[in-house]
């Protein structure tokens, strides 16, 4: 009879647990896609850098060149690399919440 009426308190307090465990995992996740986030605005600085050096050189702006491949190269995987992780946050959410509704005697 107590187990029955304590139940509901004992999943709430699972709850709010896995909820708290949810939330520490989400903010470094969220950290980290912010870090990359600020080295794609460094590579787009310094691709819009090069590309304003050789306008004042009166040269024509190559893609090609090493340093600006490299740079165009680098901005294109950190922007599949930011897609992937806020991919990867989503689906590792649904998955917690499906884990966690299978579990037995746990409700969402």
């Amino acid at each position: 009879m107590l187990k029955d009426t304590l139940k509901p308190v004992t999943n709430g307090f699972k709850l709010l647990a896995s909820e708290g465990k949810w939330v520490f995992i989400k903010s470094f996740r969220r950290w980290e896609i912010r870090q990359m986030e600020k080295r794609l605005a460094e590579e787009y600085q310094n691709l819009g850098k090069s590309y304003a050096a050789s306008q004042t050189k009166g040269e024509t702006f190559d893609p090609k060149a090493s340093d600006n491949d490299l740079t165009l190269k680098q901005i294109s995987f950190l922007q599949e690399e930011i897609a992937h992780l806020e991919q990867e946050l989503a689906s590792t959410r649904s998955e917690y919440v499906k884990n966690r509704a299978e579990k037995p005697g746990t409700e969402v």
